[in-house]
């Protein structure tokens, strides 16, 4: 005689089938799926087609059941099934290592049963019992949603000295919490506190990866002035945290913070070249944050940094052209920068110079040009060290055209 709990079983048994073999289609062939995991194909069959595609996936047909597991597409479903989504994905996301998405699929659905306020107090009350004073269970429900963003920002900062891929993913997670608040339509103030949490973190982690690199250099400067090479070589594990972190505006500031000494210890002494061996790791970066200033003028407090350091750019480029166009950019985003005028002044001198032959007249034609350089010169830095000669060659200029002062 068949019963209801013989029923109950070939249930179980065939989520449990299903769910393998869900699981290994997504993570490998050789994982072993969670424990408890079967119990998303239960609840997943009360959907529409949801069973048809827990039956299919009994055969390797798990196209249409993965088509389920996707939280934008599962915001008003069952509060099981997004508490399930949200388990799930983690579980994909410890056993996947080639993106993040696990990891941002997790904290859509944890953001979205935020919103499942009868679901989660039931739930609370189910597991501790009296354990709990109402106060505390309250603060406990309030934090559930960001539990998985705790989680991620402990594995980025434990693995932040030595630049791990899963550290990697969980920080890059962490930069996706707003879209997933997004996609989760979760209340403003849940989204807010998301948003808050998740900043936090990154930069907890950001800031242990520096500190490694920071110590470096703080140990060089007490052993005196390092060579080019060693300069570059401290710089460019800026640029490794840098990369590792998405691109943190945060490490820009602090590897033009340490590389500028450098960078004036080599052009006080007129060490081209090795000006140029120190600077050329960190040229990404200052792009990028010269980028963020442009984008953003309330960035002011480092525009003249950013400036000074496509200003030593300058010196070492090959051509006049790159020279004017990072000048430009160091006056586009400090106006003020002395050094970026005064050398963009001298630059219009030169070419005013060798439109002036000096010895013969030069053609009319360039004669304007120069003069024009000139005034363009005066306007920028009037007490441009190249001024006085050009002015001069200028004058000289005028009397040999018999143009008129």
């Amino acid at each position: 005689m068949w019963r209801e709990e013989d029923e109950a079983l070939l249930a179980r048994l065939t989520d449990e089938i299903a769910f393998e073999r869900l699981f290994r289609a997504q993570a490998g062939q050789d994982v072993r799926p969670p424990a408890r995991g079967a119990g998303l194909c239960a609840v997943l069959r009360r959907l529409p087609g949801g069973s048809e595609a827990v039956e299919a996936a009994r055969s390797d047909k798990t196209d249409a059941l993965r088509e389920h597991l996707e939280p934008a597409r599962q915001i008003d479903p069952p509060p099981e099934l997004l508490h399930h989504l949200a388990l799930h994905h983690a579980s994909l996301a410890d056993l996947t290592t080639n993106s993040p998405d696990a990891f941002v699929r997790s904290i859509t659905a944890w953001l979205a049963l935020g919103r499942e306020e009868t679901y989660l107090r039931d739930l609370g009350e189910a597991v501790t019992g009296s354990a709990l004073s109402r106060q505390d269970l309250d603060r406990a429900l309030a934090d559930a949603p960001l539990w998985c963003i705790d989680d991620l920002g402990e594995r980025a900062r434990m693995g932040a000295r030595d630049l791990t891929g899963s550290a990697q993913r969980a920080l890059a997670a962490l930069g996706r919490v707003e879209e997933a608040a997004r996609i989760a339509r979760a209340p403003e103030a849940l989204a807010e506190r998301a948003a808050r949490r998740a900043t936090s973190l990154v930069a907890v982690a950001v800031e242990e990866a520096l500190a490694p690199v920071l110590a470096v250099f703080a140990e060089a400067t007490t052993q005196g002035e390092p060579s080019a090479a060693e300069g570059a070589a401290m710089l460019g594990r800026f640029v490794a945290v840098w990369r590792w972190s998405g691109e943190d505006e945060s490490v820009e500031h602090a590897a033009i913070e340490q590389a500028t000494p450098l960078a004036w210890a080599h052009y006080r002494a007129s060490r081209w070249d090795a000006l140029r061996e120190v600077i050329a790791p960190l040229a990404p970066l200052v792009d990028s944050l010269a980028r963020r200033i442009e984008d953003d003028p309330s960035k002011l407090a480092y525009a003249a940094r950013a400036a000074q350091m496509l200003v030593f750019r300058s010196d070492v480029v090959r051509t006049e052209r790159e020279t004017l166009e990072l000048l430009d950019r160091a006056i586009a985003i400090c106006p003020t920068h002395r050094n970026a005028r005064l050398m963009k002044a001298n630059t219009f001198c030169d070419q005013a110079l060798r439109l002036l032959p000096g010895a013969r007249a030069p053609t009319r034609h360039d004669h304007d040009k120069a003069a024009a350089l000139i005034d363009r010169a005066e306007q920028l830095y009037p007490g441009a060290t190249r001024l006085p000669e050009a002015k001069k060659r200028l004058g000289e200029a005028k009397k040999l055209l018999r143009i008129s002062p």
